[in-house]
């Protein structure tokens, strides 16, 4: 049995004990399912208004007894196991404190990630009365160590020295997704340096930043972001949207949390339209918003649309979409997206997104200036990516591919 304390960082910076996870041994009858469980503190049940919140406005509604996790191969509900990391960061948190196969599982992971998550969960083993505090921020030069110390993780994990791997661990332990990614402190910022890695066909630090900047010219909303260098080695720097002032931290959800969906599934954005159209207090501009990312990610060929690559973000008291993030174009050649685009299945056309509009709520008017917009902004796409420093070899790689979604995304069939 593992019990961990789940606390919750507020936006101003106060820590609140939200509840307690329960996760018994796994069962061997049962090819290892784990069984575990989640119930709020009563105190923070009895909170106000203004700092009492669901963790879960579905799966986790804020109310008294106890909430079985139906995800056997978690034992986890899905909010908890947001704060994870993905492959890279994940792989790193097990070999940083050597965990055997036995303790790889979610709960005891959040346990070794404690408070160096994203968004505003913290993890303690039960019985602690508070969280650490978070870790000091990085200097330059520390930055550009840990970036060289990435570089060498990302080429041997095993290579690496133990002063290193527990200096990475602090900064790479929580960003998900499978590439490497640090969390730094940049211009008094918190942010998330995003990393070249030696498997990339092409410079992907800067063509991501050149995505970034074509969907805000879209009218995307964007986080602040800048590539910088840092010695020979350049960085996507993102600066953090969860993150408020120095200690406060915004909870986030993603929509594979929020719509349950559990290894393999098959959705589509109307799916993730639904989800928005229940929770945001703010349809009217949300809907919208979520369209014109679905727009310029079928432009683009953003086939890493999954649905953690989306989320919900609690600011301002209430449920509103998150800022776009993870925009780059399709350069591992996947062909299809991971979302569905209804009827017309996974690769996107003209016709698809026009058809989607009634989805979103959305006049044909209005889904039609949207997609107006993408499209007079991509006609420039050659000229940013150059402007942002992506080589014209790296150009010519990812040309065919974004010029037959442009084709297919403007042409009515």
């Amino acid at each position: 049995m593992i019990t961990l304390n789940v606390w919750r960082r507020t936006p101003d910076g106060d820590r609140l004990r939200a509840g307690q996870i329960r996760v018994a041994a796994p069962d061997p009858t049962r090819g290892g399912r784990l069984k575990g469980e989640f119930r709020y503190d009563p105190g923070y049940l009895e909170q106000p208004q203004a700092l009492a919140l669901a963790l879960d406005p579905i799966h986790l509604p804020l109310k008294s007894g106890i909430f079985a996790a139906d995800r056997p191969h978690a034992g986890i509900h899905g909010v908890f196991e947001d704060s994870l990391p993905d492959a890279w960061g994940r792989g790193l948190l097990i070999r940083r404190h050597r965990l055997p196969r036995s303790h790889q599982d979610p709960a005891h992971l959040l346990l070794y990630l404690g408070q160096n998550g994203l968004g505003a969960l913290a993890y303690q083993v039960a019985g602690s009365d508070d969280i650490p505090p978070p870790a000091p921020p990085t200097s330059p030069h520390d930055t550009l160590a840990l970036i060289e110390a990435a570089e060498r993780y990302d080429l041997n994990p095993a290579g690496l020295a133990d002063d290193d791997l527990a200096a990475l661990f602090r900064a790479a332990s929580s960003p998900g997704g499978a590439r490497p990614k640090l969390i730094v402190e940049h211009q008094g910022a918190s942010c998330i340096a995003k990393l070249g890695s030696h498997r990339d066909r092409v410079d992907l630090v800067r063509v991501e930043a050149a995505c970034l900047a074509l969907a805000a010219a879209a009218g995307l909303e964007i986080p602040s972001f800048q590539v910088v260098e840092f010695g020979r080695h350049p960085a996507l720097i993102i600066e953090r949207f969860d993150v408020c002032g120095n200690q406060g931290r915004r909870h986030m959800l993603s929509m594979q949390t929020l719509a349950g969906a559990d290894g393999w599934y098959q959705l589509g954005y109307a799916d993730l339209a639904d989800l928005v159209r229940r929770l945001s207090d703010r349809p009217e501009v949300d809907l919208p918003a979520l369209y014109r990312q679905m727009v310029f990610n079928a432009f683009i060929g953003n086939t890493d649309d999954h649905l953690k690559n989306f989320s919900l973000l609690h600011r301002d008291h209430a449920w509103r979409l998150s800022p776009a993030y993870a925009l780059p174009p399709d350069e591992p050649q996947r062909g299809e997206h991971v979302l569905h685009f209804g009827p017309a299945g996974y690769e996107p056309s003209a016709n698809a997104l026009a058809a989607l509009a009634s989805a979103f709520g959305l006049s044909s008017r209005k889904a039609r200036q949207i997609r107006d917009k993408v499209t007079s902004v991509m006609a420039g796409w050659r000229e940013r990516f150059l402007d942002y420093g992506v080589l014209p070899l790296d150009l010519e790689l990812l040309a065919p591919g974004i010029e037959l979604r442009r084709k297919r995304c403007t042409e009515s069939g």
